[in-house]
């Protein structure tokens, strides 16, 4: 979808809002049961599903910028500080010795994987270094909300796709196309047949990806969820290299992944509980002070705006070098 529709903040707030809005008809029909709005457990709920929507979205510049390789080498690293961090948060047991030794494979497998394909990109450095501080923070924070407010399976899609857009309206009418004609031209080049049909494919699986990775952090922790994410892209790549036939997927690619996959494995069945959750159950206040987490929000927020502007001002002078050099 990025491919033909490049505006990354516009592409990833249809993705939310298409999420919540389906959600919510299912509910209206009766297919799914849904909670009644609460004031306290929404706010609560903000923060994060805000600072996922500030990660989800700079994970895909990373890839709009760089390539598919630094992305799964950025991900592969955030299940050691995501470790760390639940186990001081959320009081989940901190892995034993022979589960760092998976979690350190599944970073030297991606890593080889990328030197074996593309490599790494320098050129998106800076919103790899806003995902790798979001995403633990995030992935922790929502796995407390999602264990305290109780929310029901499609609630919980309803509830953090509509408060996540929230950030993502304001991004794209303040920092992506705040001109009145950028915004009409977006609008138009998503009708675009070309566009058109990626766009709401990646809206529909949004649906389901939403439902599948809100419902299972339910279940395992933090550290294991991200495991299985990076597990997941590596898989997804590599087949979708070995479908479209693509030659520099070579017998060095195959064995990273494998090795990788494995140190996932290897985490899996030797971290205490083998990757389900054992944090206490983590109570509700309805009243407890968020302050703190607005703060966190508001700097995501502020520091993904101020790279935004940065690409654009970038973009624009390119532009404008292009289109005013000199014929030689």
């Amino acid at each position: 979808a990025m491919r033909e529709f490049p505006h990354v903040w516009f592409l990833t707030t249809l993705q939310f809002l298409f999420a919540a809005g389906f959600t919510q008809l299912l509910g209206l029909l009766g297919a799914v049961s849904l909670d009644p709005p609460d004031r306290d457990k929404l706010a609560a709920f903000f923060p994060a599903a805000a600072m996922f929507f500030v990660t989800i979205t700079a994970g895909n510049v990373v890839t709009k910028l760089a390539n598919v390789e630094t992305f799964i080498v950025m991900r592969s690293v955030v299940p050691i500080p995501c470790a760390f961090l639940e186990a001081v948060a959320l009081k989940e047991p901190c892995p034993r010795p022979i589960s760092w030794i998976g979690l350190t494979a599944i970073v030297a497998g991606a890593a080889g994987f990328a030197l074996q394909n593309k490599g790494l990109a320098a050129e998106s450095a800076a919103w790899v270094i806003l995902f790798l501080v979001m995403m633990p923070v995030d992935a922790v924070l929502i796995k407390h909300l999602i264990g305290a407010t109780e929310f029901s399976a499609w609630s919980l899609v309803l509830y953090n796709n509509l408060l996540a857009a929230i950030p993502g309206v304001f991004f794209v009418l303040w920092v992506e196309l705040p001109c009145f004609y950028e915004l009409r031209g977006a609008f138009a080049a998503a009708m675009a047949p070309e566009a058109a049909f990626p766009i709401t494919l990646s809206c529909v699986l949004g649906v389901s990806l939403s439902f599948f990775q809100l419902n299972v952090r339910k279940a395992i922790s933090s550290t294991a969820f991200m495991v299985l994410g990076v597990s997941n892209k590596l898989l997804t790549v590599s087949l979708n290299q070995i479908a479209r036939q693509d030659q520099s997927l070579g017998f060095g690619s195959l064995l990273c992944v494998l090795f990788s996959i494995a140190g996932a494995v290897g985490f899996q069945q030797t971290v205490k509980g083998k990757g389900i959750s054992q944090a206490p159950k983590p109570s509700w206040h309805p009243r407890r002070k968020n302050g703190m987490l607005l703060a966190v929000m508001a700097a995501a927020v502020i520091w993904a705006g101020y790279l935004t502007r940065q690409d654009r001002e970038a973009q624009r002078i390119a532009t404008t070098s292009t289109t005013f050099s000199p014929e030689r």
